[in-house]
Formats: structure tokens, sequence, C-alpha cells
């Protein structure tokens, strides 16, 4: 693939890197409490149209391709921009479920007031014995009248605690098979019956949600209704593909600063170390693969093509990485490398345990060998 931007592609990135760095110095949430969420910061994204970029203009977008949304994500994440997961659940998740499955109701709703930063929605698929594997989910919505009955639990749902909504799958059918009878739901927070409690990850704080006779409207049902794990296994995105370049920008300012550290390291001369120039060069490779084929999958989308297993690939180049410069970065700074964020001896801010911790993440909601598995059967045709 030619990965050369056009003349607008750059002035656009250009354009997201300028406003970055002379937005003014938003009071950051505590990562631990609201995971790096500014609400000032999102409200002045949506007030430049950059809140569902990629979405049509009637619903409040502007009808950019997946190539800019791409390059706004991996200037956000270089940038170390301050919208959170909840920025992805709202608009990476439910935003374009909304666009591609969503009544013509729902996108007029929903869409507009999204990209008005008005409303936040937060992912509600996993549940405590439903991680990986979320065929054998359990929260259940029982039909009453035109209305459902939702009960159940909800665990790791990052930004719970500050979304407006719950973008939230339940088995509507008891009766299906596994990976049928799964619907999705827009569940309004302010319901009654809806407790939020907080989990303290080793990375920042997420929560479990507890759904207890929780009602909802017939007309909160979005795509059809059964269809939930089929819609997801059709189209990865709603799993893996929601912050698609985020990652790539954060790795990549990563890299830099534990670039200058070596070439700024007197003492240790750090710079002159074989083992060091040789992982660091390593490291130089791997960005570079994950930043093709995260441009590849989104060539694909601008394209109209439906990426699959190059999702899966993308996602563990990416992961990997993560894990493997936290690892060498921590090896290079030594004892001190472990110090916080607040500590005046800290190298490079203190930056490196939280990546560290960041990392062992990476891979959700997927482990490596599921991936690999989605590889072999949708590129090499195995079965499971």
């Amino acid at each position: 693939m030619d990965l050369g931007l056009s003349e607008e592609q750059l002035k656009f990135r250009q354009e997201v890197a300028n406003f970055c760095l002379k937005a003014p110095r938003y009071k950051l949430v505590d990562p631990t409490e609201e995971s790096f969420y500014s609400p000032e910061y999102y409200r002045d994204l949506a007030g430049r149209g950059w809140i569902g970029l990629h979405w049509p203009k009637r619903y409040g977008g502007q009808g950019r391709d997946w190539m800019e949304l791409v390059i706004f994500n991996e200037q956000m994440g270089y940038q170390r921009a301050p919208i959170g997961d909840i920025y992805y659940g709202t608009v990476g998740l439910f935003g374009d479920f909304c666009c591609s499955y969503g009544t013509e109701q729902q996108k007029r709703d929903y869409l507009t007031r999204i990209a008005r930063a008005e409303i936040r929605f937060a992912r509600a698929y996993t549940e405590p014995d439903a991680g990986y594997d979320l065929a054998v989910l359990q929260t259940s919505a029982r039909a009453d009248g035109s209305d459902y009955i939702i009960n159940g639990q909800k665990r790791f749902i990052t930004g719970a605690n500050v979304a407006d909504y719950l973008f939230l799958m339940a088995r509507t059918d008891p009766d299906a098979p596994k990976e049928k009878g799964i619907s999705f739901f827009i569940v309004d927070m302010k319901t009654p019956g809806i407790t939020v409690s907080p989990i303290w990850s080793v990375a920042m704080r997420t929560n479990d949600v507890f759904l207890d006779n929780v009602r909802v409207p017939g007309e909160n049902l979005i795509g059809e209704k059964d269809r939930a794990f089929e819609y997801i296994d059709k189209d990865p995105h709603f799993r893996y593909e929601t912050s698609l370049g985020f990652d790539l920008g954060n790795t990549c300012r990563t890299f830099e600063r534990v670039v200058r550290y070596v070439k700024e390291d007197n003492k240790e001369a750090l710079s002159q170390k074989a083992e060091v120039r040789q992982r660091l060069a390593e490291i130089a490779i791997d960005i570079e693969i994950s930043r093709l084929m995260t441009y590849r999958v989104a060539e694909m989308r601008s394209k109209g093509l439906l990426p699959q297993y190059e999702i899966y690939v993308q996602k563990i180049c990416q992961a990997t990485l993560e894990q493997k410069l936290a690892n060498t970065a921590l090896d290079m700074l030594g004892l001190s490398g472990q110090l916080e964020m607040g500590s005046k001896y800290a190298p490079l801010r203190g930056m490196m345990p939280l990546n560290l911790r960041t990392s062992l993440i990476s891979f959700l909601p997927g482990s490596p060998e599921i991936l690999r598995n989605s590889i072999a059967r949708k590129r090499l045709g195995l079965s499971d």
C-alpha cells in the first residue's frame, strides 16, 4: 500500500497537532479516578466538529474518511489528549454501531448529541464469567409489554462512572444457542436499579455495574433482536478497532522520550552500549510495522472494505510493541525507572511504570491466543 498522505490529509494532521499544542492546559481528571478524561477538552473537540468526524454531516460529523480518522486518533495519542476510554466507547463503539445498524430516529437522537459532546457512552459487554467469550454472558433482558427488564452484572466497564448511557449486551432469548439470542441496548444511567462500583485495576479505575430490574423502553433496542454476537463476529471493529491509531501515537511519543533520555544520559553512556542500540532499533522497526498495519486497516475502511484478520494482526503488532517498549525502557532506566509520577527523582516524569501497567492489559478485549486463533480461522481457513 502507498502510505503517502495527500496534501489535504497532511494539512488536517497539522491542524490537529496545532490544536493540541496551543490548547490550554486543561485540568486533567486523576487517571486513577476518571480514566484520563477532561470534559472541557472533550467539549472543545466537539466545537471543532471532531467528535464523530467520520460520520455523515447530517448526523453532526464532517463526512471525513477513515484515513483522516486514524490521522486524528494518532495525533490525539501522540499529544496525550485527555479524552480517555469514554471517547472510544462513545464514538468508536456506540456511535459507529449506531451509524451502521441504528434506526434513522436513533441516529438523529443520539449521534447529533454525541457530536455536540452532550452525551457519553460506556461499553457494557463483559461480565464476571464472560470476558473474552462474550457468548456465555448471563445478563438477561426479558420482554415486558413494550419494554425490557434487564438484570445482571457487568464487569470492567471503564467510564461507567462518567457516562450518561451504557451500550449494553444482554441475552434476550435464554433458550437459544449461546452465540444466539443476544441483543444490544441503550441504557440510560439515570434509570432506577443501576449501581456502579469502582474496581481499581493495575492501570486505572474501571467499574462493576449492577442492574436490578432496570426497565428499558423497547425503542432502546438497537440493531436486530438476538443478533448482537453476529454483528461483532462479522465486524471485529466493535471489539478491537475503536481506538485505531491512538495507541500508535502514544507509543511513538513514549519511544521518542526514551531515545532522548538515552542520548542525553552521560552517567551510564547508554547510547554507546550495543545492546541498548540494538533493542531500540528493533522497537523502531516494530513501530513502522504497527503503523503499516494500522493504516492498512484505515485504507480498507476508506475503500468501503470490511477488515477481518487484518484487525487482529494490527492488534497483536501494537500490543506486543507496547509491552516490548515498556520492558525495554524500564531495563534501561534501572531502579529509578520504577518511581511513579510525582517523584522529583523519577526519569521521564515517572511515566514508565504506568506504561508498563497499561501494556499488561493492551491485548484487551482479547488475549493473544484468541487473536491468533481468529487469524487462523479468518485468514487461513482453519477450524477453531
